[in-house]
Formats: structure tokens, C-alpha cells, sequence
């Protein structure tokens, strides 16, 4: 076995890392709402399922949603919501992790930015990745998400004596219908 030298982690992967039921780092949630819709996630831009979501009309709609880039979570820069409180943003850097080719790239060679807002009652968010590395490199960049259907009142821990049946999801090549 390995011993991890935690100094070169973000805190809060060295934290999951040595316990699954850390305390989710860091602790500050954000919100967006418009309209009958809003949105909690991390500072990460992170939908884990635990009181977070993309809730619409009460519903949670998006249980989890989370980014990984080169099959690990990033590291986070900051955070923050627009004073109008219409965007959302992360700033994040990659983990040190290996390219498609399988070179070795750094820590902070990848910034990732990922920008948010609710609109007509959808979730939009633009990722833009920028290298800053000298080489180019082909990296997996991976949206993990799944819809429980679960209302607010389900999600803050009551619970149902029936429940609505989830479907399999409907993949084709430009979507994901979750129902």
C-alpha cells in the first residue's frame, strides 16, 4: 500500500479519502432560483443528493450532477454568485491525472470554469476548459447524473407510503431522457 502525502491534495479529496462519510468540503452551498425552479449545489458546481438538487415545481428533478475530470474530482479555486444573483461560478484546476495517451499532467495544468443559470425553467451551464500546460493533451472530461423524482419534503426526510416508478433512461447520441 502507498502512503498519500495529503499536503499535495485538496483538502477535500484527502478528507473523502480517508473517510466515505466526511463532511462534504467545503461546507457552503449555493442557490439559484427563477421562477418555480432552483438549483443547490457545492462550490464545486457538485449535485451529490443529499439536500442539493435541480428542483422544479418542489420535485428535485437532478439528484446528482457532478464533474470529474481524468476520472478525478477537481480542485477548487473558488466560487462565487453574480451580484444579481443570476450566475453561478467555479473556478477549479485538475487533480494530477494521466492523458488519454496516458502522459502524465500536473496539478493546475487544466483550469476549469463552470458557469450557471436557470432560465424558463432549465438548467444551463457552459464548461470551458483551458490548458495551460505546453503540450496539448486529450483528456476524459465526465458529467455523472442521475434524477430521483424525490419532492422537498422526501429530501428533507420524510417519506412516502407510495412512490411514482423510475424508468430506465433513454439514451440516443444527443440526449438523455431521465424519467
Amino acid at each position: 500500500m502507498t502512503e498519500l502525502d495529503e499536503r499535495k491534495l485538496d483538502p477535500a479529496v484527502a478528507l473523502a479519502s480517508l473517510d466515505e462519510t466526511a463532511p462534504r468540503e467545503p461546507h457552503r452551498l449555493f442557490a439559484l432560483k427563477q421562477g418555480d425552479c432552483f438549483v443547490v449545489a457545492d462550490a464545486y458546481g457538485d449535485i451529490r443528493g443529499a439536500g442539493d438538487g435541480f428542483f422544479r415545481d418542489d420535485t428535485r428533478v437532478l439528484s446528482e450532477f457532478r464533474l470529474t475530470v481524468g476520472g478525478r474530482q477537481t480542485s477548487l479555486l473558488g466560487a462565487s454568485l453574480s451580484q444579481d444573483n443570476v450566475l453561478f461560478t467555479s473556478n477549479l484546476t485538475n487533480l494530477p491525472i494521466q492523458s488519454a495517451g496516458g502522459r502524465d499532467i500536473s496539478q493546475g495544468a487544466i483550469h476549469v470554469e463552470r458557469v450557471r443559470l436557470i432560465w424558463q425553467d432549465r438548467l444551463f451551464e457552459r464548461i470551458t476548459l483551458s490548458n495551460y500546460s505546453q503540450e496539448t493533451s486529450a483528456i476524459r472530461v465526465s458529467l455523472h447524473f442521475a434524477a430521483d423524482f424525490r419532492d422537498m419534503f422526501e429530501v428533507r426526510g420524510s417519506t412516502r407510503a407510495k412512490r411514482g416508478t423510475a424508468h430506465a433512461a433513454k439514451i440516443d447520441a444527443t440526449s438523455v431522457l431521465l424519467h
